[in-house]
């Protein structure tokens, strides 16, 4: 029988859980060793390879006060309207060219870059704005995120070149403290993660390497797959008998 008649005899016939666990216990050096290596990759990018980076946090208020001609309700749509407003402000290049020009020792760092570091993001009920700014520098997290808040309510106050929606309706409610510790990577899900993918990897090798093997492993299989009787084996392997001989 063929190699392509065995292999879709094979897929025909399924395999067993049994067949399985054989498979996967006579290449357990081989899981062993794939998983250990790609795990010691994982590390080594972890804690050696990539740079920890920090991530400083402040927080603005949008706050409309209600007055004679605007309801308490009209107040509140008009603060929901105003935030979605500043989240799109904030990150223009107005406010970003501001604050390279104010940070100092930004560096040749770009006005895309900057803008990719920084996340917004904010709770429903609550008429806050949360701004996180992540750096390899915890300094400089702090000095920008603090700067963004500072250029932002500046500019939108401004009598002759603001905006007048967004004027005398943002409030800092907490400056950016330093950050001590890093927020990436996570060191703990990194190695997680790398462990896993060497144990798939491996299996993946191993069932390749199962998949194009078209050796007959015992006389179970023989019998299997050539509707045949084994009268009598010889024992050990070609390299064993070739010892012996």
């Amino acid at each position: 029988m063929d190699e392509k008649n065995q292999q879709e005899m094979l897929v025909e016939e399924g395999i067993t859980l049994a067949e399985l666990v054989r498979i996967v216990w006579n290449n357990i050096i081989l899981i062993m060793l794939v998983t250990i290596w790609v795990t010691v990759i994982g590390i080594i990018y972890t804690f050696v390879i990539v740079s920890p980076k920090y991530t400083a946090e402040t927080a603005i208020m949008v706050q409309v006060d209600p007055d004679t001609q605007t309801s308490e309700q009209s107040a509140i749509s008009v603060a929901n309207a105003l935030m979605t407003t500043y989240k799109e402000f904030v990150v223009t290049d107005l406010i970003l060219d501001s604050v390279m020009a104010d940070v100092d020792n930004i560096g040749s760092m770009s006005t895309a870059a900057l803008k990719n570091s920084i996340s917004i993001s904010s709770t429903s009920g609550a008429y806050m704005i949360y701004i996180k700014v992540e750096h390899e520098s915890p300094e400089l997290a702090q000095a920008i995120a603090n700067q963004i808040v500072e250029n932002s309510i500046e500019i939108a106050d401004d009598l002759e070149n603001g905006f007048l929606f967004l004027q005398n309706k943002l409030k800092l409610v907490y400056p950016a403290k330093l950050p001590v510790t890093p927020s990436s990577p996570n060191k703990v899900l990194n190695v997680i993660i790398s462990f896993i993918l060497g144990g798939i990897l491996s299996l993946g090798i191993i069932f390749v390497k199962e998949l194009f093997n078209n050796k007959f492993q015992n006389k179970e299989e023989l019998e299997k797959y050539l509707n045949v009787r084994v009268i009598a084996t010889v024992p050990g392997t070609v390299k064993e008998r070739k010892l012996v001989d």
